[in-house]
């Protein structure tokens, strides 16, 4: 998907086209949810749009379950929070909790979604030209 909002003009997708892809972004992180895992890098790399003619060109794909962690016991109950859970995802699109080192929940791959919209939408993020992880971490919005 990176790739792909880059070789839009301006490098941005109608808004429309964001509005189709949110809907399908949502199904894809709600089954990996619904399985018991948050994926905790959820990043426009970490989704694929599908080959081929017809509905399957347009049939978005999530990918890369490196940092996925099982959220839930043998008995589907949420495990308890560690402490200090240590940084997991991409800086650029991590949610508040994984900048302070927070355990992550659905919501942190929730976050990291919306931040991925606002940049298909708009092109940029606010914090793109920061580089440091604190600094993103103090500008990302909750």
């Amino acid at each position: 998907m990176a790739e792909l909002r880059r070789s839009m003009p301006r490098g941005v997708f109608s808004l429309s086209t964001v509005v189709r892809l949110s809907a399908q972004m949502l199904d894809a992180i709600e089954a990996v949810h619904d399985s018991g895992f948050l994926h905790r890098d959820i990043k426009p790399s970490n989704f694929a749009m599908g080959r081929g003619t017809g509905s399957a060109s347009r049939t978005l794909y999530l990918l890369d379950f490196g940092l996925a962690r099982q959220y839930t016991n043998a008995e589907g109950e949420v495990r308890p929070a560690r402490p200090v859970a240590g940084f997991r995802g991409t800086v650029r699109y991590a949610s508040r909790n994984a900048h302070a080192n927070r355990e992550l929940g659905r919501h942190d791959d929730l976050w990291s979604m919306f931040y991925m919209l606002v940049e298909f939408a708009s092109g940029q993020l606010p914090w793109r030209r920061l580089k440091d992880k604190e600094q993103v971490g103090i500008h990302c919005v909750h």
